[in-house]
């Protein structure tokens, strides 16, 4: 036997010719990479809805916001005397209907809209107008109460309904009925009031007298009432 088959021989019995394995760690095979597919996407479909609701839910949070802003702006505006009042009358305020008809309040931001004229338009996207087609354009709809008088300067119990600018997208009528929920899953209910509230006004020629009649259960047989 010649030296080298005697060397390779010598090598093999070895065992430093023996050919090297594979660790069984070394790599995931087929069946475990689709299982970790199918475990990732199973908690995807179950945390997408969640997600979705938590952007809806802040998303329609910041509307109650922008209303509860728009407001008291409103307010504000009418107590400082920049704003007609509102008609006052001795309807009770819960059954003061919704505002109606198509949506016209170009250039009103501040103002009363040409369209329905008793809505109060907040721009909310700096274009100084309150269209139908804006998610950020607050329109806010007054109305008085007096039982014994429609004449706002001797005071009354205001009512502030905020709609969404986008309420008008459609044809649809307006409700009264409750506030869009702050907890949604999707853009909240266009055709419902995002906030709603009462507060007392006066004027400055607002008396005691006034402020007696129309808080008194008796101001109808009142003559200083009349």
């Amino acid at each position: 036997m010649t030296k080298r088959p005697r060397l390779i021989l010598n090598l093999l019995l070895s065992g430093a010719l023996k050919p090297k394995r594979h660790s069984e760690q070394a790599g995931f095979t087929i069946i475990e990479s689709l299982a970790g597919i199918i475990v990732v996407t199973i908690m995807l479909v179950g945390i997408t809805p969640m997600l979705a609701i938590a952007v809806a839910t802040r998303v329609q949070a910041r509307r109650v916001e922008l209303g509860s802003q728009a407001a008291r702006t409103y307010i504000d505006h009418l107590r400082t005397g920049q704003l007609d009042h509102p008609n006052v009358s001795n309807t009770p305020l819960a059954n003061a209907p919704a505002p109606s008809g198509s949506l016209n309040c170009d250039g009103k931001n501040g103002n009363y809209c040409q369209s329905p004229s008793t809505l109060y338009c907040v721009d909310g996207d700096g274009d100084k107008n309150c269209r139908a087609n804006s998610m950020t354009d607050m329109l806010v709809q007054g109305v008085g109460l007096n039982a014994f008088s429609n004449d706002a300067t001797r005071g009354y119990t205001l009512l502030v309904r905020v709609y969404r600018a986008d309420a008008f997208r459609d044809s649809t009528p307006l409700t009264t009925a409750s506030v869009q929920a702050t907890f949604t899953g999707g853009e909240g209910n266009r055709k419902a009031p995002l906030v709603t509230s009462t507060t007392e006004m006066s004027t400055g020629t607002t008396t005691y007298t006034d402020f007696r009649c129309r808080l008194s259960e008796n101001s109808a047989n009142d003559s200083l009432c009349k």
